[in-house]
């Protein structure tokens, strides 16, 4: 009896030893560089800690929102960002409590019976708990295991969505702008020929020409401000700012330049063994291998020990005595068979999934590298050549104006084409930025969902011959 008692103390004390260590995982990730791009992560249990961050809030704040500070702000302000962290402590804590054994039952009874009073005592525990506890043990550090990649996964993909917000909405910010000025130039073209309309200085003809590409303006006016608002909103709900603060939420008024060198495929794709997606599929792997164990003898039958202790008062007379029972289901009807099937089927298809995940990979990382190679040409294609060309065509249309050589609708026209080519070295620079971040998340195995925009063509009107 006394060694059952030592080997119940023994697991008890062995099965203190699972938990799920979060606090020193948050420091991991902050340590990683390629998943906190900016500022730190905390996860704010406390007052305290909640009023430290709303105080670093306030001081981002107080400037101009670049890609880090509005990372940082995310870190700091989002209450999503806050639920993510303590669903993952939730997560981390059930996937370390899966390798303790349940407790022992202890049952307590008082019988009298004449003068006869009986105390009894009773604790049960599963001998196949207790035996299958390394196993258990195993499979739960797996799944911790899961839990700390997959917290590491949700803040890097919690991080680029932030990022790609911010690039949309600074390049919103920078497409309204030119569609104003186009707006303000058009609007005065449109009123001077309806005035050189009215002393019959200009045909009809032209003059509802003027008149459509001032009406196509205001369009393009109005849908770059909805725009606009659209990604500045989605990007001001993604770092939790109230209506106070996004008032006074500014913006830089242009997206970073174009570099002058594209990224090596070696530098983005070095660490491609530590991918989120090829990991957490060899842990899902590894974890249903090691359930097998567990659950294939659990399958056929259960086994329960049950350790008895009564004490008996006979009229003044005290008894003991001491026993024990086990209770064994017997797999009369159902012997487990179709139960290992599915414990089967299931292992081979997680060693299935991770050898797919594992080709998926190469593939996702070669079709990400040639679409940032292609926006990385077309972006340096609009920086160096298209629209220094369209400069130089205004700065020609400029000077033949001052020499009477064409009129002002033209050389509106050649400062609406450059306009048009402006907007569309945007929308290349756009993408670009948007295909780098999209290859980094593929890198690391978490591509985003994204797609960039469309480049209109820029019509170069031709000169009419004499």
């Amino acid at each position: 009896m006394k060694n059952s008692y030592l080997s119940i103390a023994l697991v008890l004390i062995t099965t203190g030893c699972s938990s799920y260590d979060f606090e020193q995982n948050i420091s991991a990730v902050n340590e990683n560089s390629e998943v906190v791009f900016a500022g730190e992560v905390i996860a704010a249990k406390d007052i305290d800690e909640q009023n430290a961050l709303k105080e670093r809030a306030k001081t981002l704040l107080e400037n101009q929102i670049g890609e880090a500070e509005a990372v940082e702000l995310m870190l700091t302000k989002s209450p999503a960002f806050q639920k993510l962290l303590f669903n993952n402590l939730r997560e981390g804590s059930l996937a370390a409590q899966t390798g303790r054994i349940p407790n022992p039952a202890f049952a307590f009874e008082r019988m009298v019976k004449g003068s006869e009073t009986e105390y009894g005592r009773f604790l049960t525990f599963g001998l196949l708990d207790l035996a299958s506890l390394p196993s258990r043990q195993k499979s739960s550090k797996i799944a911790v295991e899961i839990a700390t990649v997959n917290l590491e996964s949700e803040i890097f993909s919690s991080i680029m969505e932030v990022r790609f917000a911010w690039l949309d909405a600074v390049a919103a910010e920078q497409r309204f702008s030119i569609a104003e000025d186009t707006f303000v130039a058009l609007s005065a073209s449109a009123e001077m020929a309806k005035r050189m309309k009215q002393t019959g200085n200009m045909t009809t003809s032209d003059r509802i020409r003027q008149q459509l590409l001032y009406s196509e303006a205001t369009i393009a006016l109005a849908k770059a401000k909805q725009t606009k608002i659209t990604k500045r909103e989605r990007l001001i709900r993604l770092i939790g700012l109230n209506d106070d603060e996004a008032d006074t939420f500014s913006l830089p008024d242009s997206l970073p330049d174009v570099p002058e060198t594209p990224a090596l495929m070696e530098e983005i794709t070095r660490n491609f063994e530590n991918r989120f997606d090829v990991t957490l599929a060899r842990l899902d792997y590894e974890l249903a291998l090691a359930r097998t164990g567990v659950e294939n003898v659990s399958s056929y039958t259960d086994i329960e020990i049950g350790l008895r202790n009564d004490r008996i008062n006979d009229d003044g007379s005290i008894s003991n005595k001491k026993g024990y029972e086990i209770e064994i289901q017997i797999p009369l009807f159902d012997w487990g068979n179709l139960q290992r099937d599915a414990m089967q089927a299931e292992v081979l298809s997680k060693q299935q999934n991770y050898k797919q995940v594992l080709l998926s990979a190469v593939s996702d990382i070669r079709s990400a590298y040639n679409a940032y190679r292609t926006s990385f040409d077309i972006a340096q294609h609009y920086q160096n050549q298209i629209i220094p060309m369209h400069e130089t065509l205004l700065e020609e249309a400029t000077y033949n104006y001052n020499g009477m050589i064409i009129g002002v609708f033209e050389l509106l026209e050649a400062g609406r084409e450059k306009s048009l080519a402006e907007t569309n070295g945007i929308e290349a620079n756009h993408n670009l930025l948007v295909s780098e971040l999209n290859l980094k998340n593929v890198a690391l195995g978490k591509p985003a969902n994204v797609e960039t925009g469309a480049i209109s063509a820029t019509k170069i009107k031709k000169k009419k011959g004499h």
